[in-house]
């Protein structure tokens, strides 16, 4: 391998950009070309970033100077560009949630593993320094064994309005909770049962409740909504709590920002990818930059593609759920 990684990025929306921007800027890596269908879009990062960019990803895919992509796409179109990845011998990070169905998980994982390269999926919390303290306290005993967990996240409507039409509720927002929850417990659950509710957005739902058990006897609650009003102060309304025998943890995923007041009250966001003297930040640079050593290094990813099933595995169960009315149980 050269002394830098090369590296595409798939899709530039609103975290493929940044994906791009973090390779750009990162020691010991190339940005060497972009790809989108969107030509506005495209053209609009190639000037800001002085790159290469092709409407076609398999241009990309092509080129010999390409070690790695980060696919940006939105969720449904996660498979093509990953196969098609794997099929060119390119190292992947791919953007939470792996696909939209354990078979297509396993299609992306198998590809992978056949063509020897990294499969990294983009589940941010594990770098998020408060969701990842509570799970070391977790994993290291300190609250006893589990009793129950309760994970949040709830969106402005805005977000419904921009992506509705390519993802569900659970895909874009529940995935992250249901993730790390299984991270924590260790395990997928065994059984789990939901309800939904329509009432704002006419062919996905507003809300998902969902109830998770787990083979330990550990129970955890999950509640993810996309209809907050527009005029919610942090546009995000995220939680989780873990209760055990020994003790109890509790994070605030909506904190971590500035309050600014002035003719209207703000909270910039400082978690994700905040910018620091010009130059981005923050938990997904961290989450790219891990990606990056385990494909310099030959490292396994803290989340590879079958942390990422097994996130898919289950809110596909939680939204059979709510779907059919009944419990639903699931495979080991």
């Amino acid at each position: 391998m050269n002394d830098k990684l090369r590296v595409g990025v798939i899709g530039v929306g609103t975290f493929g950009s940044v994906h791009a921007q973090v390779y750009s800027e990162a020691e010991g890596c190339e940005l060497v070309a972009i790809a989108d269908v969107n030509e506005g879009r495209l053209e609009q990062v190639c000037d800001g970033m002085g790159v290469e960019g092709c409407a076609d990803y398999h241009e990309l895919l092509e080129r010999d100077d390409i070690d790695a992509v980060s696919i940006c796409t939105t969720d449904e179109l996660h498979v093509e560009p990953a196969l098609a990845a794997a099929a060119a011998g390119k190292h992947m990070l791919i953007e939470k949630p792996l696909a939209l169905t354990p078979a297509e998980c396993d299609t992306i994982v198998g590809a992978a593993g056949e063509a020897g390269v990294k499969l990294m999926v983009g589940h941010i919390l594990r770098f998020d320094p408060r969701y990842y303290t509570a799970h070391e306290r977790i994993v290291q005993g300190q609250i006893g064994e589990l009793i129950h967990l309760y994970a949040r996240r709830n969106n402005a409507y805005a977000s419904a309005r921009r992506l509705a039409a390519h993802t569900s509720v659970l895909f874009f927002l529940g995935i992250h909770d249901i993730d790390f929850v299984n991270w924590c417990v260790g395990a997928v659950p065994k059984r789990v049962v939901a309800q939904a509710v329509h009432k704002v957005l006419a062919d996905t739902p507003d809300t998902v409740l969902a109830l998770l058990q787990f083979a330990d006897g550990s129970i955890a609650s999950l509640e993810v909504s996309w209809v907050l009003p527009e005029s919610h102060p942090r546009g995000l309304d995220a939680r989780f709590d873990a209760v055990g025998t020994a003790g109890a943890l509790y994070v605030d995923g909506s904190g971590g920002s500035v309050l600014v007041a002035h003719e209207r009250v703000e909270q910039p966001a400082l978690w994700y990818v905040p910018e620091l003297f010009g130059e981005r930040t923050g938990i997904l640079r961290d989450e790219i930059m891990h990606f990056v050593r385990c494909v310099r290094d030959d490292r396994q990813p803290v989340v590879g593609g079958q942390e990422g099933r097994a996130a898919v595995q289950v809110a596909c169960a939680i939204q059979e759920s709510y779907q059919a009315g009944r419990p639903v149980e699931i495979e080991p």
